[in-house]
């Protein structure tokens, strides 16, 4: 499926620069994405993007996935880990797969977003990984243009 999601990209051409993109029409590509990505990727329950406030910017869910607590606690979990990670100062990785119970989870952080995948147990973790990576480069790509927009 991802393959075809793919083709169908390169089908339309590349993209317009970032500059020339309106917020609403990133945001309408970006949550398409996601909504495309939940449908497509088997077992792929949840995708959440959240800013350095933990204010949840994008979600997208599986309609049967209703854990608040649940996200709630993923999301902290997220920042603390990232944090801990930035004060032993053991690297630089930015990416953590985790496995809990019958759930696969990638956690990532982005500049001053974070983002928490849940999945299930046997989905294909190549495609999430590669959403991941996707997702990571349009947050890099925004996180770009705060930082200039703050420094004009």
């Amino acid at each position: 499926m991802d393959m075809e999601i793919e083709r169908a990209i390169m089908q339309d051409g590349t993209p317009p620069p970032p500059e020339a993109l309106t917020t609403d029409m990133a945001d309408n590509q970006f949550d398409k994405m996601l909504s495309e990505a939940i449908t497509d990727i088997d077992g792929l329950m949840l995708v959440t993007v959240t800013d350095a406030d933990r204010l949840v910017l994008f979600r997208e869910a599986l309609s049967m996935f209703h854990e608040p607590l649940f996200e709630e606690t993923l999301v902290d979990k997220c920042y603390d880990a990232f944090d801990n990670i930035r004060k032993m100062q053991i690297g630089s990785n930015n990416v953590m797969t985790l496995i809990y119970g019958a759930m696969q989870i990638v956690q990532f952080r982005v500049g001053p977003f974070y983002g928490t995948v849940v999945c299930d147990a046997v989905s294909n973790m190549g495609l999430v990984h590669n959403l991941v990576n996707r997702i990571r480069s349009c947050l890099q790509i925004l996180s770009e243009m705060s930082n200039n927009a703050q420094s004009e």
